[in-house]
């Protein structure tokens, strides 16, 4: 139909009426008529005589009548973006008659359509005659709704179609289910993709999901990546295209990435895009592509299609095909981050490992000398160089340990840290760690204890983890008293297991001190890696900051856990429990 036929009247005649010339076609009205066409002296042709002999009748069309009884607002602009028609529903929603903007600049009449992101989707569906689709919102205007979607489109004759149809406001009990259930659909679609951190699994979630939302055929996801694009992932018919590239000039992936809002293509075969021509095989018809855009990054733009002779988009698939395209930007953008993170991760984990490795090396053949000469294998030592000796041997103990925790720190998040359990006794553990810490706590004049049960208490782990975990929470306990005891407690606690009659062994290990406490306010940051208390250039206790950090990992391996008491100006008390079978 042509939409410069405004209003020709439908009539019915036993016989056809004369013809008039051509050039007494209907024009449009004059403002002030609704924009309806005057009656001019048109008629149809005639008709061939019909099959059952019934005589020629003259049918004709009332274009106004037509546009009135569609749902949604429609008005027609045209070449010099002037107003040529508008039906009842724009009067409604919009709140002005046909008399009133009919031969207006659509700009001047409707300022809205002249906000930055409609109007380029309008100037850009007439430049290039694609359909776009996008949202408008309007807290202004009184209407039934103040969200709108609208849907433009170029027809053969040069005309712009805008169909704006309304997205909120009041609905009838019969239909306000489906909104609901619509809604319900799109927020369970998040909360799987918010749930996925995994970017091929979430684009392939992502592919499934918008095929089924927008009744398509079948779904993908494009990225650009210089001048070309790619099929990054598919689902349905799409899956043709996958892993294919093209040239992103004169793509619908490019006009959505450009435009920022979603893109129709009527027939995507016929209208011979880089894919289209790439991958004949794909027979596409309708086409929606939505940008998928989160913190103003473009990550790539996701397509829904149908086959090449289904029905056309509605603009409600559109606002869906946003909606979820909204969705998956941020899901993506996230697991974007984490995957950079781990990766980052991973990479100062080698890092550190690395350096750690050789620095150890080298440390090694220094340890091997101080005891050389401790030993007074290259001659006899005087008195002061004895105690320069002492100190040297001091420094490169406390560099050893360093390096040991970094390297522990690297293997326990590589996941290579292995349990090797082994039947022992708990006392001899205490009395081995008190061993290796006793030296510390001697040089700083503090009394080093220990609570040993009447009967050995027997277990099974990893007696190796177990013995790192105490020396680094009673060598804390050390570091940070200035003054009065260390105190090593081990005991066994009986508890009901999680099934009726059965009961749970666990063995305690509790490393007491007089220290300075820890504040609540503290206390979240004792187990963060590379993380101290009394961190910055003046901080009087040195180290890295890992030796709680992996205790607690060591103990969560072996199925423990390390709990902490403290209050501040009297002491704290660390406490390591492991299951005893």
């Amino acid at each position: 139909m042509n939409l410069n036929d405004r209003d020709v009247t439908e009539t019915s005649r036993k016989s056809a009426a004369p013809q008039r010339p051509i050039e007494e076609r209907r024009q449009f009205a004059e403002p002030g008529d609704r924009s309806r066409v005057r009656e001019t002296d048109t008629t149809s042709k005639t008709l061939p005589p019909l099959a059952d002999g019934m005589p020629q009748r003259e049918i004709r069309f009332d274009a106004a009548s037509v546009l009135d009884s569609l749902g949604n607002a429609v008005a027609v602009v045209g070449t010099d973006w002037r107003i040529q028609t508008l039906n009842r529903q724009w009067e409604r929603i919009f709140g002005q008659s046909a008399a009133e903007c009919t031969r207006r600049d659509l700009f001047a009449a409707f300022p809205f359509f002249a906000e930055e992101h409609a109007a380029r989707m309008l100037r850009a569906s007439r430049i290039d005659g694609a359909t776009r689709h996008f949202d408008l919102e309007l807290p202004g205007v009184m209407a039934t709704g103040e969200h709108y979607g609208v849907r433009v489109s170029f027809s053969e004759d040069e005309r712009l179609v805008i169909e704006v149809s309304e997205m909120g406001g009041s609905t009838t009990k019969e239909n306000g289910d489906e909104p609901n259930a619509e809604n319900a659909s799109l927020r369970r679609l998040a909360r799987q993709m918010a749930a996925v951190a995994d970017s091929a699994e979430l684009l392939e979630l992502l592919c499934t999901a918008a095929s089924e939302q927008c009744d398509a055929t079948g779904a993908a996801v494009l990225r650009g990546a210089g001048a070309e694009g790619e099929v990054v992932s598919a689902a349905g018919a799409m899956t043709l295209g996958l892993d294919r590239r093209f040239p992103l000039e004169g793509s619908v992936a490019q006009e959505a990435l450009e435009s920022r809002g979603v893109v129709s293509v009527e027939n995507f075969t016929a209208s011979q895009r880089p894919l289209a021509r790439i991958v004949p095989e794909l027979l596409i018809g309708p086409m929606l592509a939505a940008p998928l855009i989160a913190h103003d990054r473009l990550l790539g733009v996701l397509t829904v299609v149908r086959g090449d002779r289904a029905a056309a988009f509605s603009p409600r698939e559109a606002r869906r095909l946003r909606v979820i395209a909204d969705h998956a930007a941020l899901a993506m953008w996230k697991a974007e981050l984490l995957e950079q993170s781990r990766a980052a991760d991973r990479a100062k984990g080698r890092f550190l490992a690395t350096i750690s490795h050789e620095l150890r090396t080298p440390l090694t053949a220094l340890t091997g000398y101080e005891e050389l000469l401790a030993d007074e294998v290259m001659g006899p030592l005087t008195e002061p160089q004895t105690d320069v000796l002492e100190r040297m041997r001091a420094v490169t103990h406390h560099l050893t340990v360093m390096i040991e925790e970094v390297l522990a720190f690297s293997s326990i998040e590589a996941g290579r840290e292995v349990v090797r359990p082994t039947e022992f006794l708990a006392d001899d553990l205490v009395r081995a760690a008190m061993a290796i810490v006793e030296p510390l706590a001697r040089q700083k004049r503090l009394r080093l204890s220990c609570d040993l049960p009447a009967e050995p208490i027997r277990l099974t782990s990893d007696i190796d983890k177990i013995r790192q975990i105490i020396v680094n929470l009673a060598g804390n306990a050390v570091k940070f008293t200035d003054q009065g005891e260390v105190r090593i407690a081990l005991s066994e606690i009986h508890s009901s297991g999680e099934t009726e009659g059965q009961e749970r062994r666990e063995v305690r290990f509790a490393i007491v001190d007089t220290g300075a406490g820890i504040a609540p306010e503290d206390a979240r940051r004792l187990f963060r890696p590379f993380s101290q208390l009394d961190a910055g250039l003046t901080r009087r206790h040195g180290g890295t900051g890992l030796g709680l950090y992996i205790s607690q990992r060591l103990a969560q391996l072996l199925g423990g856990r390390i709990d902490v008491e403290s209050e501040l100006g009297t002491g704290s008390t660390f406490s390591l429990a492991i299951p005893a079978d």
